[in-house]
């Protein structure tokens, strides 16, 4: 292969033996971490990529998730800025395999912040009621319709804290349920290929 040539999805696929439908798939899946230019139908690797899908297909033919590859390569290889990171989630999408990561990790900064922001104005909210009690004559004598709108208020503030916490629960179940169907994932693949073999040898078996 001669030095800093660049590779087709479809050359690499005869150095490696993979499908390209299997490539387009790890492309889109693992894209930050796979040397490329151009975009689309004219995308095209570094052959040092070769070397990253061979570390692909070798971790997911041996049962781990693509999870595991992702961190096996932040911790081996760069990520690759120049990627276009809208191409990238589209074609995962396409498959209908979007990374688990990006759906919670979106997700969780904004749980946070809503539920620091939810216990700030509960706080600021109690202050200013007690302040305001503390200089009405007769102390904490209020008329009982005002106590009762502070009670459904405090009910309220109450249950948004508590509808954050159920989001935040919702959030890491569906962090574990990603991960299960990756894994499940693959090894379905793995099954296919061993059933693939299978059959192609009782074929041979048969035409002998």
């Amino acid at each position: 292969m001669p030095d800093k040539k660049l590779l087709s999805i479809a050359e690499i696929s005869r150095l490696l033996e993979v499908p390209e439908s299997t490539l387009h798939y790890w492309k889109n899946r693992f894209a930050q971490y796979l040397p490329s230019t151009g975009r689309n139908r004219q995308k095209r690797f570094k052959p040092e990529a070769v070397e990253i899908f061979k570390i692909i297909a070798s971790m997911l033919k041996q049962g781990h998730t693509a999870e595991d590859v992702m961190g096996e390569l932040s911790r081996k290889y760069p990520v690759n800025a120049a990627i276009d990171q809208s191409e990238t989630v589209a074609g995962a999408e396409q498959h209908g395999t979007a990374p688990a990561q990006m759906q919670p990790m979106a997700l969780e900064p904004a749980v946070q912040m809503a539920a620091a922001m939810g216990a700030e104005i509960a706080k600021s909210i109690n202050e200013g009621l007690q302040g305001l009690m503390s200089c009405m004559p007769g102390g904490n004598t209020l008329p009982e319709d005002i106590k009762d709108c502070m009670n459904k208020a405090t009910q309220d503030l109450t249950a948004q804290g508590e509808s954050i916490e159920v989001i935040k629960s919702e959030n890491n179940l569906l962090k574990e349920k990603l991960s299960i169907m990756e894994a499940e994932l693959v090894r379905l693949r793995k099954d296919r290929r061993e059933m693939e073999k299978y059959l192609l040898d009782k074929m041979k078996a048969v035409t002998k």
